[in-house]
């Protein structure tokens, strides 16, 4: 057997002033050149747009379920009608040519000349350094919202961000037994004819210009995995199919596959999050579940983001999370990974303990998503193939394991990510199950190094290690919580189908129902208790947690056992 290349993969391990320094600056842009911008509009009742979400999201509330329209959640947090009249008026009046009124946030295409008078801003043309045909317009420099509309304005979104276009970090190595849809639908006890409700969709997306999947890899993954092919139904944003790339290309493939025909949706964003939400809030008829393989810590948003000046990565994350929470209450679940880092994360990638040890990510320390952690199978036996294996698993050795500890190097070639965000606060729904873990003895980092009264993440787990994809003609392996988290969110859609069969709402914001699952029986999920985060992808550091049993900033309340998470969804309302 040929040895494979082995793919890193969390979108953004190059971000932050790495990202900034793919790019040379190529004067100023051209006066008549198009930009979009996004003016972030104060909101209100942010409180009672919790409270919404909490209530409805809840298993035993009597109004679980009851989800509501994209007007209703954002009518809740908008200002008042003329606040946003008032600013789009004054927009206009300076000369913006494309003006869309959002309620609580003002969407602007116009002219570079306009951005730089009104703003107080200069743009320039950046060219990536590799990849010399991507061409994009940015500020260098801060700018100033005007005082006309200023009190109204929290920050304006779309100046700063460097889109990273990552090379995937690569190894050669052999290993036991590999992953594919197969071993993954065994393992978890995924049915491969489970009856799938027309409504029910997967969206894969990917950021920062990471656009491309190739139709033809998508047809030799099924033929050698033995499945129906994949179709994409829905493409938004930009797309380049002659380029393949491996994250998109995981994301599509393993969504696709284990979600098996759910319309699947294919979304890229070369901006950050906020962006994303804003409009994923405000596209018509929009996908059910949505994975996203991609993180950067929270400290460090405003390199990734739209905040200078007097914003801050916090004020970053908040805003993007009231996003969130108006997302889940649409009846639309999001799934994050918990990145790829392990403990120390890309704070200290280094294991350098003059740094902050200890390091969150974001979106995937948010409380307002699915966080994903990743396993990695162990003890692969040498019990003869079955007859019913897919091609590739005559060819390549598959995994038999059944035992799955903690992904860390040196094993793998990434330790997944988890531990407490730095900025939100211990959601309710997991307070029992975070106060279990903290009482019960397990070693624990040092206090000062972790607030345990904020958000543990992640809140579940799947297999992250030894992946085979099929890429630019070739089979490769690749590792990451980006493999996890497209795997979890096709669960999740299987689960929805089953609530559109019969005639029930989708699963929506479903963290709380992990929780409440968990609780009424542990034995739903597998409990992952051998191995610990305290590596990065190059180093191991003395900082970390360990796995234990019950929920753990490692691997969560663990990986999914899918007929007994059938069975809870199935006593719901």
């Amino acid at each position: 057997m040929r040895l494979l290349s082995l793919f890193l993969l969390l979108g953004l391990a190059t971000l932050s002033f790495a990202v900034r320094s793919q790019w040379a600056q190529q004067g100023r842009a051209t006066s008549d050149a198009l930009i979009t911008i996004r003016f972030a509009l104060t909101q209100q009742n942010l409180d009672v747009l919790e409270s919404t979400l909490l209530d409805i999201s809840d298993t035993t509330s009597k109004n679980y379920g009851k989800w509501k329209s994209a007007e209703e959640v954002t009518e809740i947090v908008a200002p008042a009608k003329e606040v946003s009249e008032r600013v789009v008026a004054f927009l206009e009046r300076q000369g913006a040519t494309k003006v869309e009124n959002f309620r609580d946030m003002v969407k602007v295409t116009a002219p570079v000349r306009w951005v730089e008078e009104t703003l107080q801003t200069s743009l320039f043309f950046f060219q990536h350094k590799t990849r010399t045909s991507k061409v994009i317009i940015r500020a260098d420099g801060g700018y100033q919202i005007p005082s006309e509309i200023d009190e109204h304005v929290d920050f304006v979104a779309g100046l700063f961000e460097f889109p990273s276009i990552k090379n995937a970090k690569t190894q050669v190595d052999g290993v036991d037994g590999y992953v594919v849809p197969y071993v993954l639908f065994n393992l978890y006890g995924i049915p491969t004819t489970f009856p799938v409700h027309a409504n029910s969709s997967i969206c894969l997306v990917e950021f920062q210009d990471d656009q491309s999947y190739s139709k033809s890899d998508l047809k030799k993954f099924a033929k050698g995995n033995d499945l129906p092919e994949i179709v994409v139904s829905h493409t938004v944003g930009p797309f380049s199919g002659s380029d393949p790339d491996a994250e998109s290309t995981l994301d599509v493939q393993y969504g696709g596959a284990i979600a098996l025909n759910t319309t699947v949706w294919f979304w890229t964003v070369e901006d950050w999050m906020y962006d994303f939400a804003t409009d994923f809030l405000n596209t018509k008829n929009p996908p059910l579940v949505v994975s996203m393989s991609w993180g950067w810590p929270e400290p460090e948003q405003c390199q990734v983001g739209n905040c200078t000046g007097d914003e801050t990565s916090l004020e970053y994350v908040q805003r993007t999370n009231v996003e969130f929470q108006k997302i889940g209450a649409i009846g639309v679940t999001l799934l994050a990974a918990s990145g790829d880092q392990g403990a120390p994360g890309d704070d200290d990638p280094d294991c350098n303990q003059k740094k902050k040890p200890l390091s969150s990510i974001f979106p995937g320390a948010s409380p307002w998503v699915l966080s994903v952690g990743a396993t990695m199978l162990t003890n692969n036996t040498d019990d003869e193939n079955p007859a019913d294996e897919p091609p590739i698993c005559k060819t390549m050795t598959c995994s038999t394991s059944t035992t799955e500890v903690v992904c860390t190097i040196p094993e793998a070639l990434i330790t997944t990510g988890g531990g407490f965000s730095d900025y939100s606060s211990q959601p309710s729904y997991q307070a029992a199950a975070v106060s279990a873990y903290l009482k019960s003895g397990v070693a624990l980092p040092p206090s000062s190094d972790f607030n345990a009264t904020n958000r543990g993440f992640p809140d579940v787990s799947a297999v992250g290690h030894n992946y085979l994809i099929a890429l630019s003609g070739d089979f490769e392996q690749v590792d990451g919580t980006s493999c996890s988290t497209p795997v979890f969110a096709a669960i999740i859609s299987l689960l929805n189908s089953y609530r559109l069969n019969h005639g029930k709402p989708t699963l929506g914001f479903v963290v709380p129902l992990i929780y409440q699952a968990f609780a009424s029986d542990p034995t739903i999920f597998n409990d992952i208790t051998a191995g610990d985060n305290k590596c990065t992808e190059t180093c191991c550091s003395k900082f970390g947690y360990e796995a234990t049993k019950g929920w753990d900033p490692v691997t969560g309340v663990g990986t999914p056992v899918f007929a007994k998470l059938l069975a809870f969804v199935q006593t719901l309302p």
